[in-house]
């Protein structure tokens, strides 16, 4: 194989970072560029056959990349290059693995932050207000998780872990050794009537979009609290604002929207009991994405199948 066979772009905010991890890695017959600029990647695109990198930034190049083979995205979803629009022609691949652990924490996190009425107490603190509610535990209550892929059976272990029940919604695989009962398609309302907790890692498929709506809310206990770090999509926010100001569940902790940056105007600013942390559940960093990449290159020049190759026609 000729040396200058493969030509890589690496367009990202991290691009430099992450030449440096593939240059100390010496990856056999690979040229390599790496840019933060739009403008400078729209040249270099033209000439790459391997894409890596930050799927908003690639959108724009895809139809620019007349010998593009391979993209390699540095994001678990890959929502900006799937649709009717966008090409199909080449192979396209996800990250899965490094992020389960970091969104567990946060979703965790979250939890005990309503059990142990953290917010309830900072409040009262600087109101100089002695505040000794009860506090309740994770210990005996109910996780619904919606996709138990990766990251949901990451959720259900640390969920295990404090001792709570564990209920997984999926289209058919019950293979996680962490859930305790499955629900699929067709059993959903029963899925929902019994949550303390109702955490979604759907993708974002059109299955899923607004799959929790008012009826969602409604079959809910009034005393269930909504976690959302999958695809803003899933969300019928109108709904959600209208369920959460008529008390119908307890509260929601949102890391994503249908649209992002959520507008200042939004009615879910202003609603009760929710918690808004602007798409940070999972943060990408550079050491845990470039070995996604190291292994799938290494698998390419040897013509095998890559890891987590994303279905265009499942839109995952």
């Amino acid at each position: 194989m000729p040396p200058d066979k493969n030509k890589l772009l690496i367009i990202s905010t991290n691009a430099e970072k992450y030449l440096a991890i593939f240059r100390d890695h010496n990856l056999p017959d690979l040229q390599i560029s790496a840019t933060a600029d739009s403008a400078e990647a729209l040249d270099l695109c033209s000439h790459s056959n391997i894409i890596f990198g930050d799927p908003d930034l690639i959108k724009p190049l895809l139809n620019h990349a007349a010998k593009l083979e391979w993209m390699q995205s540095t994001w678990a979803g890959v929502e900006p290059l799937l649709g009717p629009t966008c090409r199909t022609d080449y192979l396209l691949t996800g990250v899965k693995g490094i992020f389960g652990p970091l969104i567990s924490e946060y979703v965790l996190c979250h939890m005990l932050v309503h059990e142990k009425k953290v917010i309830e107490r900072y409040e009262s603190q600087k109101s100089l207000r002695w505040n000794d509610m009860k506090p309740g535990t994770l210990r005996g209550k109910s996780v619904g998780i919606m996709g138990v892929g990766s990251i949901g059976a990451d959720i259900a272990r640390s969920a295990k872990h404090f001792g709570m029940i564990t209920n997984g919604y999926t289209r058919k695989d019950s293979s996680c050794r962490y859930i305790d009962t499955y629900f699929h398609e067709g059993r959903f309302d029963k899925f929902v009537t019994q949550l303390e907790y109702l955490v979604c890692v759907l993708p974002n498929t059109p299955s899923t979009s607004n799959l929790i709506d008012w009826p969602v809310f409604k079959a809910m206990p009034k005393n269930a609290v909504l976690i959302n770090v999958g695809r803003g999509s899933t969300i019928d926010e109108s709904s959600l604002v209208k369920a959460l100001w008529e008390g119908e569940i307890a509260g929601a902790v949102l890391d994503v929207f249908k649209e992002e940056p959520l507008p200042p105007e939004h009615s879910l600013w202003g609603a009760p009991n929710i918690t808004i942390t602007s798409h940070t559940a999972g943060p990408t960093f550079p050491e845990g994405v470039a070995p996604v990449f190291i292994r799938n290159y290494l698998k390419f020049i040897r013509q095998e199948s890559l890891d987590y190759l994303i279905d265009f026609k499942r839109q995952y």
